[in-house]
């Protein structure tokens, strides 16, 4: 006995493909549904694992102007601006690394633009914005010499790091499942 020929428009099994889920013949991804490129798999976790030291530094920053400097000073408009700027950016990375865990293009471009706004701000805006002069700056930002300098100076270097690889896991683009296939025999 002959099995029925399959009708047009009915599937020959008894569920159709869903769309990017496994295909009922082999269980590789449908053919009716088209790949959409993601970010590169290794690019995308090393800027998230930058990114959230980068944050860390952040944080670090902030909280050192908040208990530290606010203690001895008092809380004036720098340090209050340091703490503000150093938590709202922290928490922008954070949302930005966890699209950029999730393998999304847009994700990791914009932690790319972030940590370049960040690198920018503090070392080329800040000076032109406080009258302190440029030598000074980088003095202050590459010194380590207090905690606040070390903060600085680690949040610059991740996220120098965090953005080279955001715009790598952005630009090396990846169209299939990140998979690890058993070895073979």
């Amino acid at each position: 006995m002959q099995p029925d020929p399959p009708q047009p428009g009915v599937p020959q099994y008894s569920r159709p493909p869903m769309a990017g889920g496994p295909a009922p013949w082999d269980g590789g991804p449908s053919p009716s549904a088209a790949a959409r490129p993601r970010a590169n798999a290794a690019a995308a976790v090393t800027a998230g694992v930058l990114a959230l030291l980068t944050a860390a530094a952040l944080v670090w920053f902030a909280l050192y102007n908040v208990v530290y400097v606010g203690r001895a000073i008092g809380l004036s408009g720098v340090v209050l601006e340091n703490a503000v700027g150093g938590i709202v950016g922290a928490a922008l990375l954070l949302v930005a690394a966890g699209f950029t865990f999730a393998r999304r293009i847009p994700g990791a471009w914009t932690l790319c633009a972030l940590c370049m706004l960040y690198i920018v701000a503090t070392i080329f805006v800040a000076p032109l914005l406080r009258g302190t002069p440029f030598v000074e700056q980088l003095r202050f930002v590459f010194s380590f010499g207090e905690g606040d300098d070390a903060a600085v100076a680690l949040s610059v270097i991740f996220g120098a790091l965090t953005a080279i690889a955001a715009a790598t896991a952005g630009s090396v683009k990846s169209y299939g499942t990140a998979r690890v296939a058993p070895p073979g025999p």
